[in-house]
């Protein structure tokens, strides 16, 4: 399996929910998704194109665009192939499908994302805090618009 066969599969099968899908290298994709199939592309990806691991799901807050991205990045133990597959969210209301049902590892990736950026995982098996101290829930520090962000008086105390 190569890239341009992941592109071709991914945009056949889904042609009205991939969209942008590029190929940055013979190892390396990338392509967005409609948030509303995350869940079934991702199931594709695993059980059709051999993408069996999911290596991390992290989001990322664009302000100015009024968006916020939830990025996975899914690898194969079977090809070297690497996606990059991003939902683009409104920041006023972003919630997107789980993927824990497919991939088990995202329940902490989820859980984080949604304390730091405040995205809703919708049937998420068990979305509760993670990181944060309680006094601090609801405040989504990794947006950009959080106040002190970035904190540029942060020191290293390991």
């Amino acid at each position: 399996m190569d890239a341009n066969s992941i592109i071709s599969s991914l945009t056949g099968k889904f042609p009205e929910d991939i969209y942008d899908a590029d190929i940055e290298s013979d190892i390396r994709v990338i392509a967005k998704v409609k948030p509303e199939n995350v869940v079934e592309v991702c199931r594709y990806l695993k059980e059709d194109l051999s993408f069996g691991h999911l290596c991390c799901e992290f989001g990322a807050d664009y302000p100015d665009r009024n968006e916020i991205e939830v990025i996975y990045v899914i690898g194969s133990y079977d090809h070297p192939v690497v996606l990059t597959m991003k939902a683009i969210l409104p920041r006023d209301a972003p919630e997107v499908e789980s993927v824990v049902p497919v991939y088990w590892n995202a329940n902490w990736y989820e859980r984080e994302t949604y304390e730091l950026f405040g995205v809703k995982y919708l049937n998420h098996p068990n979305l509760k805090p993670l990181v944060l101290p309680q006094e601090m829930l609801g405040e989504w520090p990794l947006r950009k618009d959080y106040e002190g962000f970035p904190n540029k008086t942060a020191r290293n105390l390991v």
